[in-house]
């Protein structure tokens, strides 16, 4: 009877742990098949096909055949340092200052009032968290729907003064920019707060508690306590504001159609680009091709994985310390 229990067991026990790996199998295949196609395969793909040329066949009508080029990178090259690549870069880089200049330090300022649980944290929570609950699709088609509607309504009725809609074809090209940024911003804000909040939340109580014992003051606490011990998570939004300075389209694909836009930021135009390419079959749009925006992207891709890195390095190096 003894040798029949101790035979049972192990069975029991093989049985428990091969039904164990069976979920894991089955909660982790999903995720990576995913990965491998729409990261790696994409990835690699595109790499490819940056180092061919689309050539149109003999006859009308016939379509493109693909061999071995360096071609696409000659358009990519001119096309990167040319005028309106250059205007596209700066309103990226307009971005990035205002992400770094604004949105994180008013983030970090609210996240630390919140944590703290100061009067009418509560409000600002959920006022800062709501945008977060919709999508960005619903509140950019409410945001343009007042931008473009409701503003020149407004100023009419209450000034007395007629000024066009933004966010429209026919708008200025900069003021559909910087009326995107504004919404982007505002988007933007409740993200940060929520992810500093969460990290000023594991701060150690000890460690404030002694600072009150030596008499600093809130602003003290904000900066030589709090800062430094969620500045890894500061350093991770500083690295990945950064690395998105090529493919960040700050929401203009809510705002425009494909071909309407007036407006670009780099992450914006790849999209679009990509967007009217894909609808010929041969994928080709003008006198872009998918290949030229591939080789575009290895481009930006050369130019940016040095600069996160040294950024990464210089905030390591130098940003504010828990010793």
């Amino acid at each position: 009877m003894a040798e029949n229990i101790c035979t049972v067991k192990p069975k029991r026990v093989r049985t428990r742990n091969q039904k164990r790996l069976l979920f894991y199998v089955l909660m982790f295949a999903l995720p990576l098949l995913q990965f491998a196609i729409f990261y790696i395969y994409v990835n690699f793909n595109s790499i490819i096909i940056a180092f061919q040329e689309q050539v149109a066949r003999p006859g009308v009508g016939t379509g493109y055949e693909v061999k071995a080029s360096l071609e696409p990178f000659k358009w990519a090259f001119n096309q990167f340092f040319s005028k309106e690549s250059g205007l596209m870069l700066w309103r990226s880089v307009q971005l990035l200052i205002c992400q770094l200049v604004i949105v994180t330090p008013l983030a970090l300022l609210f996240s630390y009032y919140i944590a703290k649980e100061k009067p009418a944290a509560g409000i600002f929570r959920v006022m800062l968290y709501l945008p977060q609950v919709l999508s960005v699709v619903v509140l950019g088609i409410l945001f343009k729907f007042i931008v473009s509607e409701a503003y020149p309504v407004g100023m009419e009725q209450l000034f007395d003064k007629k000024v066009g809609g933004l966010l429209l074809p026919n708008t200025e090209a900069n003021d559909n920019f910087y009326t995107a940024l504004i919404f982007t911003i505002w988007f933007s804000f409740g993200a940060n707060v929520l992810i500093f909040t969460g990290a000023m939340s594991g701060v150690d109580s000890s460690v404030v508690e002694s600072a009150h014992l030596d008499g600093v003051s809130n602003l003290q606490e904000f900066i030589y306590i709090y800062v430094p011990m969620i500045f890894s998570t500061v350093t991770t939004f500083i690295i990945t504001g950064i690395a998105g300075i090529f493919n960040n389209q700050m929401n203009l694909h809510v705002f425009f159609s494909n071909s309407e836009g007036n407006v670009d930021v780099f992450g914006y135009y790849f999209y679009r680009m990509t967007a009217l390419c894909t609808e010929d079959p041969n994928g080709v749009y003008g006198d872009i091709n998918l290949r030229k925006l591939a080789a575009l992207g290895l481009i930006a891709t050369v130019i940016l994985v040095p600069t996160v890195l040294i950024v990464r390095k210089l905030l390591e190096k130098y940003g504010p310390s828990t010793d």
